[in-house]
């Protein structure tokens, strides 16, 4: 795991300001910083040492070619011995070692070899000289860029507050990026918070060569999965699952550095858990939960989970006292606003995840995406009403289309209208046109709208950025090729069966959980804002700081007023609505501040 950086093309920018770039995203990669240059190109690297530690040294090179990359392979080592048949020949284990090779033998087509997640860059100086950007199948590593102002140069970085660094970086903010964020809950790609600078999506291939920009992307292999009994069942699909699941995880666990595993108390995190204590003893285990009774608190589950797995549990208590100032180092990292509450969650658990000596944690993110897990899936594919994308979208946004009428100052209102409407509306719409379209039944067009539309940016970009500005690597295993490549194949009905969500999940499950954490009422891990911001809280006065005062940078975008009274109810009478609306502010507001730093 590691933060890339480069150019290609233009005028030569300066090494004062690459190490700029490097050094602000140094917490990404702290063990080791290096850097090519060339004829109108530069590639740069911060290192995480994960794998092959004392060979795995970026940039990567072969004749005519250069390579930065960030992420993990996990089938590094099939790919290695299917490269050494070909006569290739290599020193040491680094994962990254195979990536220039098969570059060479199935050009572009190479990353469709990887199992892992990536964010590769290749200068390829043959025939005609130019620069490729790769990522992953589900967008789990961040990759931003924008182009010089005439065109002839492409800068890219791992992170969006070190490309700021460049001296011609393109600052302007785009004031839809507002509507967008609210509309979504984070900045959906491939357009960012910045008017000139983009991100990639999900299995994207970018080329740059003498001036022109090409970007493709390509959907996920559908490769069919055969049946005993032709058609799956709830039991078949768990049980390929589990086989899947603990294959994908006996290489994950795999590691030259400790590794460890998040365990939230739910479902997904709790299965990861067990199977990890299953294929690696005594493996530690981490939750985090607040000083205080609040509401939605799961440690007793995780505890639960620890003990029947045998776990080195780690209990991490947080002081609200000091949620003021996590705030501020959150925003920071996060490069855009996002509106999960659970944020300021994962930036302290990462955090002490480092401090107890791991570079590697487990998640169980994904599942609920893939599997149906939520349950505003299956209530919307349920709902056979004409305006049932318009219900839909509001499950999506931070803050309901009709809030948002109220909360716009007049100015910014009429930008979003002469913009084509409320961001929220126009994925409603997308989403209903996609329905109709009949490619997938309804619920998988669902499904896969989340896990390409907006699960890239409102989640992973989240795990991406606070897991490494602790320099710890986030490992997901319901992200997998195969596990995805699974959960296309099941049909609606076997995703949720009998009432179940997510029931091949929850079936898998069964054999290593306890009960009691199988059958419960699913919970989100987030944060209680509800219960926090009120009175004699410290986030509450952090609000009403920043937020009511006269020259808040958000007051550009929202009435004063509106802020007031939605301060006001809940003061008097908390909601939840206020609560989410008034911390969707809260970051906005310490976005803004960050970067007018």
């Amino acid at each position: 795991m590691c933060r890339i950086y480069g150019s290609f093309g233009g005028a030569t920018i300066s090494p004062g300001a690459w190490d700029d770039v490097a050094h602000t995203m140094r917490e990404g990669g702290p063990d080791e910083m290096s850097r090519r240059s060339g004829d109108g190109w530069t590639l740069g690297n911060n290192r995480l040492a994960i794998q092959g530690i004392a060979d795995g040294h970026q940039p990567f090179e072969r004749p005519g070619l250069t390579c930065v990359f960030n992420g993990e392979i996990y089938n590094h080592r099939a790919l290695r011995a299917e490269l050494a048949a070909r006569g290739y020949s290599f020193r040491g284990d680094s994962d990254g070692d195979v990536l220039l090779p098969l570059y060479e033998v199935y050009g572009d087509a190479f990353v469709s070899r990887l199992e892992g997640m990536f964010a590769i860059a290749v200068v390829d100086r043959r025939d005609e000289p130019c620069l490729k950007l790769f990522t992953d199948h589900a967008g789990m590593k961040s990759l931003y860029y924008y182009l010089s102002g005439n065109g002839n140069r492409l800068c890219f970085a791992s992170e969006l507050r070190a490309l700021s660094r460049l001296p011609d970086f393109p600052d302007t903010i785009d004031p839809l990026a507002v509507d967008r964020y609210l509309g979504g809950r984070a900045v959906w790609g491939p357009g960012t918070v910045y008017t000139r600078v983009r991100t990639l999506k999900p299995g994207t291939t970018l080329r740059f060569a003498d001036g022109r920009l090409t970007v493709t992307q390509t959907p996920p292999a559908e490769d069919p999965v055969e049946w005993a009994d032709a058609e799956p069942t709830v039991g078949a699909a768990a049980a390929r699952l589990d086989a899947l699941l603990r294959d994908e995880m006996s290489r994950m666990l795999d590691a030259d550095v400790p590794v460890c595993v998040i365990t939230s108390g739910g479902l997904d995190s709790s299965y990861t858990t067990a199977l990890a204590a299953d294929l690696v003893p005594n493996v530690a285990s981490f939750n985090i939960a607040y000083r205080g009774e609040w509401p939605s608190d799961e440690r007793h589950f995780a505890a639960e989970v620890a003990r029947h797995c045998g776990t080195r549990h780690h209990q991490v208590l947080l002081d609200p006292a000091g949620f003021p100032a996590l705030v501020e180092r959150f925003v920071r990292h996060l490069d855009q606003p996002n509106n999960a509450p659970h944020s300021l969650s994962t930036f302290a658990l990462f955090e002490a995840v480092h401090e107890a000596g791991f570079k590697v944690a487990l998640t169980g993110d994904g599942a609920d995406e893939l599997f149906a897990g939520y349950a505003r899936f299956g209530k919307a594919a349920q709902d056979d009403s004409v305006t049932w994308h318009r219900a839909y979208q509001d499950t999506m946004a931070a803050v309901h289309r009709p809030a948002l009428e109220r909360l716009y100052t007049p100015e910014y209102r009429a930008l979003v209208d002469r913009a084509g409407g409320f961001f929220g509306d126009g994925i409603g719409d997308d989403l209903d046109e996609r329905v109709r379209s009949g490619q997938l039944d309804k619920l998988e067009t669902l499904l896969r709208y989340d896990q390409f539309e907006r699960f890239p940016y409102y989640i992973l970009r989240r795990v991406d950025h606070l897991g490494m500005a602790h320099s710890v690597e986030a490992r997901i295993p319901f992200l997998q090729p195969s596990v995805m490549r699974l959960a296309h194949s099941l049909p609606a009905h076997v995703k949720v069966a009998n009432g179940v969500v997510k029931a091949p999940v929850a079936e898998a499950a069964r054999r290593w959980v306890p009960r009691s954490v199988v059958e419960r009422p699913k919970q989100p891990f987030t944060l209680p804002i509800t219960a926090m911001i009120r009175p004699g809280e410290a986030l509450y006065g952090m609000i009403g700081d920043l937020l009511l005062a006269p020259g808040a940078r958000c007051h550009d975008y929202v009435r004063g007023d509106a802020v007031r009274d939605l301060f006001r109810t809940q003061t008097e009478t908390p909601t939840a609505h206020a609560a989410e609306t008034l911390w969707s502010l809260l970051v906005l507001e310490t976005w803004l501040r960050a970067r007018a730093c």
